[in-house]
Parts: C-alpha cells; structure tokens; sequence
C-alpha cells in the first residue's frame, strides 16, 4: 500500500513542474548556472540569506541534468517523496499509512516538492533525523540533521528539540562553528538591506500577530486563498480550528516538540529579525501531519474528510492560474514581441529577466536612458518597496512617453509605453 501512496505522490508532485520560474527559483538557477562549486561559496553565499549546501548539491545535479525548469525542481520532487516515506515510517503500524496518505495529498509539501528552493531538502532531512533519532541510529540521525542545518537556517530551530529530548544535538551544533562566521555577515547584510528598505522586512518575514494561525491554515490548504479576507479567515480559519481540535486528541511528545518549537522560537526571533514566513517552517510540516494522523485514530470517516479537504485544495489550485508562481517566462516573451528596453524599481530583483531572457536591457532609476527607444517596458514588481514615489513612472512620462498596454502575469505587472 504504501508504493502506491508513493506513486500518487510522485505523480501530484509532477503535475504543472514545467511552469515559469518566480524570482527566487531564479536566482538558484544562475547561481548554480554561472559560479562554480567554490565560488558558491567564497562569493554568492556572502551576499545571500541560507547557508551553501543547497547550491551545492544543485550544482552536482545540473553538471547532468541541466538548468531547464523541470530539470532544477526535480530534485525537490525527490526529498518531498522521501518524506512521504519517512513520515509513514515514523507512523509505524498504528498510524503510518494514513500519515503517509496525508502527505502525499498535503497541498502545501505539494507546492514546495516543485520549487527550485531549499525547503523540501529541510523538510526531508529534518523527517529523516527524528526517524533515526527514534531508532537511536546516532550516525544516520547526525548525518541527515548537519545535511538540513547546512541547507536552511531556520532549520537550527529543530536543534532545542533534541537538546530536550536527549542532549546529543550539542554534539551536532560543534559542526556548525564554520558556519558562523558566514552567518555573521549574512545577517549583517540582511539587517542592513532591511533597515534601507522597512516594507521589505515584512515582506520576507515581518512579524505578524497573525503569522501563527496563517501557517496552520497554509499546513491544511497550501497556497489555495481567496479574494475576501474576512470570508478566508472565517472560512478557512474555522476549519483550521477543527484540525486543531482533531490533534489536540494527540499524545505524541515528539511531533508536539517539533512541531511547536521551532514555530515558537522563529516568532521570537522575529521580533529583532524578519525570518518568520509559514513556508520556512515546513519542516516541521511532517510533525502536524503526524499529529492528524494519530488524532484521527483510523477513524475512516475523518480520514476521508481530511483527504477530501486535500484533494480539493489541490485541484483547485491547479485548476487556477492565479495561484500559479510569477509568470516571468511570459513576461520576457511579451518584451520580446516588441521591444527590448525594460525598467524595474530595482535592478537586483532581475534575476527571472536574465533567466528567461538574457538580452534584454535592464535598468533601474540608477541608470535611466531616455529617449533611445520608441518602446519600452516598466515592470512595477516590488514598486511599493523600492520605488515608492514612483520615479521611474514619472521620469518616463515627463519625457514623452505614454503608456498603451498594462499586463499582469502572475503577479509580474508590465506597463507598456511608446515614445
């Protein structure tokens, strides 16, 4: 039974793999694409916010496979597969399948099991170490737990899990002594870019009173949303207080430390550093999982409502575009069709341009060229944060150029004018 959940797994993780890089996956793709296995180290990770083994183990794949979009996510597809396994592993005979059932239809391990990112790695590795760490396979659980805590920061929130359980994860944490002082200039660059730009620091990770309840309620319904808040939060908020109610009958000290920990100790950490966003947690995705499961209690109705609510999820995500990754694939072909100048509140945000597109002429307001093209492009992504009084807007319009076509795609909002 548990191959077949495998497969339906494998098969849901494959579904819309080929769809347009958003901003983030970009920048893995060149970063993988353009430095070598050292200068992955010595330079990019400086100036980026996660530790290097992600990149790394990237970059051995794409030496063979290549930098395509399905080539670059495939890997995740793979850890997101293998923490259905270890999830049903950790279940055991009670409580195993019906765990594994659930992950392999959760919508949000769906979701971050086809992204180009380092979450689905942190989440399997993290599963995999409580599993050894229940066999007492001390090896295997260190292994596995130094693979997450090279791959994701936030991952070292697992660390006091340990430390409560059995004191060995001080073992562990003098193996990341040669990642400090990385981490140090990282975070010092982070603060800085935050500091210059407030509304990012929100973006990435402000604290919210509501980022706690968000993050059940993404761990039920994925990225799925709708456009009246008050109806989300009553709605999918009220269904969220079922599922809490539903683990509540759970007993497991394990999967509560994992689970609540770590949240808990990003929401602090919050407070001084904007890190607290509901997909970096989803290591600890398995251990709500986990806990549904064993609150089920094989009941057969619960377990068909909890698959129902899944599948409904998924299919309705899906089935609509709009909760679809930024289209950037689009985005370069409608600059294509008739131009090649594109502007952008920040130019270091143009990493999905030089993916999709390498040719085209990025500026931002640091480097304004009026008047040499009859049409360009103005990409309001990100406008809020760096661009707020709408500079370029306004440069370009004082000039002569007028504006004839707005697009959206996903989120990428191209306004197009003539000269």
């Amino acid at each position: 039974m548990i191959y077949l959940i495998l497969l339906a797994g494998l098969i849901l993780r494959l579904v819309n793999l080929n769809q347009s890089l958003w901003l983030d996956e970009a920048i893995t793709a060149l970063t993988v694409k353009n430095n070598t296995l050292v200068e992955i180290i010595t330079n990019f990770a400086r100036g980026d916010f996660h530790p290097p083994l992600y990149y790394l183990i990237l970059k051995l794949w794409s030496y063979v496979f290549g930098f395509s979009e399905v080539a670059l996510r495939f890997p995740s597809v793979v850890f997101g597969v293998l923490t259905i396994f270890y999830v049903y592993k950790i279940g055991g005979k009670k409580f195993g399948l019906v765990a594994g059932l659930l992950m392999a239809l959760n919508p949000l391990a769906v979701y971050y099991s086809q992204e180009a990112r380092m979450y689905s790695l942190a989440a399997f590795c993290v599963t995999a170490a409580v599993y050894y760490f229940s066999l007492k396979k001390w090896f295997l659980w260190g292994v596995f737990l130094l693979i997450g805590l090279y791959s994701d920061y936030v991952v070292w929130f697992i660390l006091p899990v340990f430390f409560i359980l059995k004191r060995r994860s001080i073992v562990v944490s003098l193996f990341l002594v040669p990642l400090l002082p990385l981490l140090k200039e990282q975070l010092f660059t982070g603060l800085q870019t935050v500091s210059a730009n407030p509304l990012w620091g929100q973006v990435v990770g402000g604290l919210d009173p509501k980022a706690v309840p968000l993050t059940i309620i993404k761990f039920i319904f994925g990225r799925v949303s709708l456009d009246n808040k008050l109806l989300y939060g009553a709605v999918f908020g009220g269904i969220a207080t079922a599922y809490l109610w539903l683990i509540s009958n759970a007993k497991n000290k394990v999967h509560w430390l994992w689970l609540g920990v770590p949240i808990l100790t990003g929401f602090l950490i919050s407070f001084k550093v904007p890190i607290y966003s509901y997909f970096r947690f989803l290591f600890v995705l398995p251990a709500f999982i986990l806990l549904v499961a064993e609150g089920a209690k094989n009941h057969k109705l619960k377990i068909c409502l909890l698959c129902f609510i899944s599948l409904i999820s998924l299919i309705w995500f899906n089935s609509n575009q709009k909760f679809h990754r930024e289209d950037w694939r689009a985005t370069v072909n409608y600059v294509r069709a008739s131009g090649n100048k594109v502007y952008m509140p920040s130019i270091a945000q143009d990493a999905a341009l030089k993916y999709y597109g390498p040719n085209i002429a990025v500026n931002d307001r640091n480097s304004i060229v009026i008047g040499q093209d009859k049409t360009v492009f103005l990409l309001r992504y990100v406008q809020e944060i760096f661009d707020e009084r709408d500079f370029l807007k306004r440069v370009l319009e004082a000039t002569g150029y007028h504006k004839t076509e707005e697009r959206n795609f996903n989120g990428v909002v191209v306004w197009k004018y003539e000269l």
